[in-house]
């Protein structure tokens, strides 16, 4: 259940308070922004810092779209791919779902609300990109978290000239290498292979790249476990070595509808089976939410995952998250699908001005 963090209700930029809005004020397009976006304010931003995660245990927050919050029982916190940035189109010269489609351009039309505030982390330790693209590489992102921070940013090597194009200095900036790893506060992280088929196409080049160049796989080797983050990547046979040579406890990867004529993300049935190859205890899909292009009817998909995980791969668990959701691992394993808090522990029928009296009446009978 999410834990109600200790909201900055009185400056109008956790969450509003409703009778507030109903003060007569001089609204501006700006006001009306301030006021209104992110979705959340920073409800979700005081809730990651604030939660203290146990011993033994590894906490993600998932954010919609590709984005995800990783915090260890260090403190360590963490973005992996968050994207906070607008709807937008891309152009054949560029785009590598464009090039593999013959289209001229495609539009991308956000569906998942904006549910933090990146620049308003006290703490944050590390900026992960598994590749360059737009919504996990995004300047947004980037430069709020520059200029208010003092983290680290991790890329490929492609992704890496695209964050020092950003400003980002070289005293913050990580290149990940596939094979090589680092050390942060609570957990090792490890650069793997990424079998990414549509970066290795994006750019002016029509050249295709080497994967190792343009995308990794994070393996976060916590105290809880073991969390590999796939990023946009397809299925590919080589994830079999990988799933025999590393242990690996969830792995988290992209899911989408494809119209005919072009593969942007992974269908259920190979995410099923790039689970089995990696021989994983948990498998959360991500992505199938934000892009209108791609997500089809998400439900269908789930659904669909689910079943074929179940009736396939039966000792492999499946966890369906919920934009906003907080996952920890080991501890919520066996949820299944996360459901929203309804507040139910907020609630005290002694002070219902319907029920109050009823229920006192009632105990006095007793």
């Amino acid at each position: 259940m999410m834990e109600q963090p200790k909201i900055v209700r009185s400056d109008g930029r956790g969450i509003l308070a409703g009778d507030y809005l109903n003060e007569n004020r001089d609204i501006t397009r700006e006001q009306w922004l301030e006021d209104s976006f992110p979705e959340w304010g920073t409800f979700l931003n005081q809730q990651i810092e604030a939660f203290k995660v146990p011993a033994g245990q590894v906490c993600l927050w998932w954010l919609g779209g590709p984005s995800w919050v990783l915090k260890t029982d260090e403190g360590g916190i963490f973005f992996i791919d968050v994207y906070s940035g607008p709807s937008m189109y891309t152009s054949y010269y560029y785009c590598g779902v464009c090039k593999q489609a013959g289209a001229e351009s495609l539009d991308w039309l956000r569906l998942n609300v904006q549910l933090i505030d990146p620049w308003k982390f006290n703490r944050l330790d590390g900026v992960f990109c598994t590749h360059k693209h737009q919504d996990h590489c995004d300047i947004y992102t980037v430069k709020a978290t520059l200029k208010t921070t003092n983290c680290k940013f991790y890329g490929p090597p492609d992704t890496a000239d695209k964050l020092r194009r950003w400003e980002v200095p070289e005293n913050r900036l990580v290149v990940a290498r596939v094979g090589e790893s680092v050390k942060i506060p609570g957990a090792e992280v490890e650069f793997l292979i990424n079998y990414d088929e549509t970066v290795v196409r994006t750019g002016s080049s029509d050249e295709v790249a080497p994967y190792e160049q343009m995308a990794v796989s994070y393996l976060f080797k916590t105290s809880g476990g073991n969390i590999l983050f796939l990023g946009d990547t397809w299925y590919h046979n080589g994830y079999r070595a990988v799933g025999e040579c590393r242990d690996i406890d969830v792995a988290i990867f992209d899911m989408g509808a494809n119209a005919p004529g072009a593969t942007d993300k992974m269908n259920p049935y190979d995410c099923a089976r790039l689970g089995q190859a990696l021989n994983a205890k948990v498998l959360i899909p991500d992505h199938y939410d934000n892009w209108a292009n791609t997500a089809s009817d998400p439900e269908l998909l789930v659904n669909q995952f689910e079943r074929i995980v179940a009736e396939n791969t039966p000792e492999i668990k499946t966890v369906i998250l919920r934009a906003g959701a907080r996952f920890l691992y080991p501890q919520d394993k066996n949820i299944k699908r996360y459901r929203y808090p309804d507040w139910r522990e907020r609630y005290n029928i002694e002070c219902s001005k319907l029920y109050g009296e009823q229920a006192k009446a009632l105990r006095e009978k007793k």
